[in-house]
């Protein structure tokens, strides 16, 4: 916290928000932490602004009369060279498509409605920190020079921009979890044929929000340069009819017909990484299929050129769709865009799936190309290079046959240790489900985990990560203090935070694996299977 009082101006027409603060951060005001001053608009905000900007956050409500957040948001992004505060927007998680707005207009953070007052407080810290940073960079500039400046904020922005994906993937996930567990625990109770369509429809929208989480992850590691490519051989014509039937149930629900036509100067076997490449093809089709509503969508696979031992490979998804005008085809590749205002609203997504696509093309040194005309459908062509090998390509773990519950011990005994009461009923039920004789003993926090290990014997331990009193890290480190076996005991990882640093701290905490929420049944299985084997 800066040695001076930081200044916050709170823009929201609700009045009664100025008392509940002012009781909230009493504390804080006394000591001199912070000076809180109210706005009942955007309108009354830029005067207050104009007369004194020396302000080190502005936290805005979108929906306000007169002048709303967003508006605000585009006034202090015009003046954005004149002052150094950061804004933070407050919203309903249901307004997706205004905070996206927000944050494309320059927004560092923001809260959902109803506002947590520790989230508040924790968000109001994180933001007058970047701003003192910013503040005291200006001041470091004239006595040290540019150079320091940049490196300084560009290592603070990183270090809070990684803060941020994983707090909103923790906060995210964490009841995703549970509302993806209860759908399959009720589909597997054999539901009438009316709630069946219920259901599905419920866990199609649940896997529409967790892609969404996964889009804002994936740009983020790419923008920071933490995805390589794997160069393994793999099969390419395997791969891309795995492709074609991931989409299969998605194109036969809109009535299409899924092509695909290999030229025969295409290798079979190529160097390289076959995730990325799927990700690939899986966006462009998704969006042809997506777009399309009758007719059909071809994947062609032709050879671009040669050079010795490598071959660029041009990948050709065309649709017969709604096309794209001229003047919107670059549009199309930035960050939270669509083509048109409405396209999100009728057509879902989050903008960012072509923004990823053209990036990791860029990865490979390959290059993407659009033709469209509108009505009558698009062609994306993806080029890439790829090594030709020959032989069997590596083996495919998912194609691997689960063990069976056979091969271990008739009865398991687990600790689960989860201080969310929906997602431990959730665990327990799920558990009880994927094994036959199963027993599961529940600690609230890492504390009581630590507790139960010293003196029961486990054959795993399900460890959440974000625990009161104790979180994971804290309770594995203890566990694995403990003399004997008991300390020995195998620890999975169930975590909502998938950002690669969380999961390399729960390897070197001790753990012996992690599973991400919301967790795949089958995944669950296979992986206690295999520490129990161990």
């Amino acid at each position: 916290m800066n040695s001076e009082p930081a200044r916050i101006l709170v823009v929201d027409d609700e009045p009664d928000l100025e008392l509940l603060i002012r009781q909230r951060f009493r504390q804080h005001i006394k000591n001199g932490q912070y000076i809180f001053e109210f706005a009942l608009n955007g309108k009354e905000a830029l005067l207050k602004l104009k007369e004194n900007a020396d302000f080190d956050a502005v936290m805005t409500d979108i929906n306000m009369p007169e002048m709303d957040g967003l508006t605000l948001l585009a006034h202090l992004k015009e003046d954005e060279n004149e002052h150094y505060y950061k804004a933070i927007v407050v919203s309903a998680y249901s307004d997706l498509i205004n905070i996206r707005t927000a944050m494309n207009r320059g927004a560092f953070d923001f809260l959902t409605k109803p506002i947590d007052f520790t989230d508040l407080e924790t968000t109001l810290n994180k933001t007058v920190a970047e701003t003192g940073v910013i503040k005291r960079g200006l001041r470091a500039q004239s006595e040290l020079g540019n150079a320091i400046l940049l490196k300084e904020q560009a290592i603070r922005s990183e270090q809070f921009k990684q803060q941020f994906l994983a707090n909103m993937s923790h906060e995210i996930r964490t009841p995703l979890n549970a509302v993806c567990g209860i759908i399959n625990l009720l589909l597997h109770k054999g539901p009438k044929p009316e709630q069946l369509f219920y259901l599905q429809t419920m866990r199609q929208a649940s896997n529409n929000l967790l892609a969404i989480i996964n889009d804002i992850l994936d740009l983020a590691k790419i923008e920071a340069g933490k995805i390589s490519l794997e160069q393994i051989p793999f099969s390419l014509y395997e791969q891309l009819s795995s492709v074609l039937h991931t989409l299969k149930f998605k194109a036969e629900e809109k009535n299409l017909e899924l092509l695909l036509n290999i030229d025969k100067d295409v290798p079979e076997f190529v160097i390289g990484d076959q995730v990325r490449l799927s990700q690939i093809l899986i966006n462009l089709l998704s969006n042809a299929v997506k777009f399309t509503h009758e007719g059909n969508v071809e994947m062609k696979v032709i050879v671009d050129q040669i050079e010795g031992n490598r071959k660029w490979l041009a990948f050709k998804i065309i649709d017969h769709g709604i096309g794209i005008a001229p003047e919107n085809i670059n549009k199309i590749f930035e960050s939270f865009s669509q083509e048109k205002e409405d396209t999100t609203r009728k057509y879902g997504g989050t903008g960012l799936g072509l923004t990823i696509t053209k990036q990791l093309v860029e990865l490979h040194d390959g290059t993407i190309l659009v033709e469209s005309e509108q009505g009558k459908g698009s062609t994306f062509t993806v080029i890439l290079p790829y090594e030709v090998t020959q032989g069997s390509a590596v083996a495919n773990d998912s194609l691997i046959p689960l063990q069976e519950e056979s091969d271990i011990k008739s009865t398991i005994r687990i600790l689960l240790a989860e201080d969310q009461s929906f997602n431990q009923m959730v665990a327990v039920d799920t558990l009880e489900v994927l094994f036959k004789d199963v027993k599961v003993q529940i600690a609230n926090n890492g504390k009581e985990a630590h507790e139960l290990a010293q003196s029961n014997d486990f054959d795993v331990v399900l460890m959440d990560i974000h625990m009161p009193e104790m979180d994971g890290y804290e309770a594995t480190r203890a566990i694995r203090k403990i003399a004997g076996k008991r300390g020995e005991v195998p620890i999975l990882a169930m975590t909502a935070s998938v950002i690669k640093e969380d999961v390399s701290r729960c390897i070197e905490a001790g753990m012996n694996d992690f599973i991400p929420k919301p967790f795949d049944p089958a995944q669950l299985k296979s992986k206690i299977i295999q520490l129990v084997k161990t």
